[in-house]
């Protein structure tokens, strides 16, 4: 089965995205699997606001270990199967905290096995370093690892703000012809080019 890993920076909107992606795909309940860093599973269902309640938050570094939700993509005559991974944010240099820096090395070993990755970015914070390099290497390289693979898109997020026309522009400039697609997470705005993109990698 198709696996999209959401990857990013922390609080860039990667749990909201895969929350409410979900529920825009006609879910009413998630049944997320944890995969834990000492390579214990576990699950829990929640239903869809308190998923975003208990899941996404303005706190750093919410997410611990992977979380994964299996979806059936409508689209056609029929419905294709995958499973949408949310990550623990990654960060420039050594975290100091042991259990996040192995939280961060299981989403980096996830990063080079994933069928399809989906980078999230902030437009916000696009415009406010003027581009990826500047806001440091980590989403830099990333987005390098992406040119070589064929199931790579880069979402940028927040695409809702005033300045998200000029973040787009910046970015366009910065990592060539590599796909953006536009979304704004918590609003729900580009998840139908998401969908289109995720179909015909499953």
């Amino acid at each position: 089965m198709t696996n999209c890993l959401v990857v990013g920076r922390p609080n860039v909107g990667k749990t909201m995205f895969c929350v409410n992606f979900a529920e825009f795909l006609g879910l009413h309940r998630l049944e997320v699997y944890y995969q834990l860093p000492d390579g214990t599973t576990r699950q829990r269902k929640y239903d869809i606001p308190s998923a975003r309640h208990e899941l996404s938050g303005l706190g750093l570094h919410k997410t611990r270990s992977l979380q994964s939700i299996q979806l059936d993509l409508p689209g056609g005559k029929g419905v294709r199967k995958f499973t949408l991974t949310d990550s623990t944010g990654l960060t420039d240099g050594i975290h100091p905290d042991r259990d996040l820096r192995e939280s961060m090395a299981q989403t980096l070993a996830e990063l080079q096995q994933a069928n399809c990755i989906l980078h999230m970015v902030d437009l916000g914070e696009i415009v406010k370093t003027g581009g990826l390099k500047p806001l440091g290497e980590l989403d830099f390289q990333i987005a390098e690892l992406g040119a070589y693979k064929s199931g790579y898109a880069l979402l940028a997020n927040k695409s809702d703000l005033p300045e998200a026309k000029k973040g787009m522009q910046i970015l366009r400039e910065e990592i060539g012809d590599l796909r953006i697609l536009p979304v704004s997470a918590l609003y729900r705005k580009g998840f139908r080019e998401v969908k289109e993109y995720v179909w015909r990698l499953v």
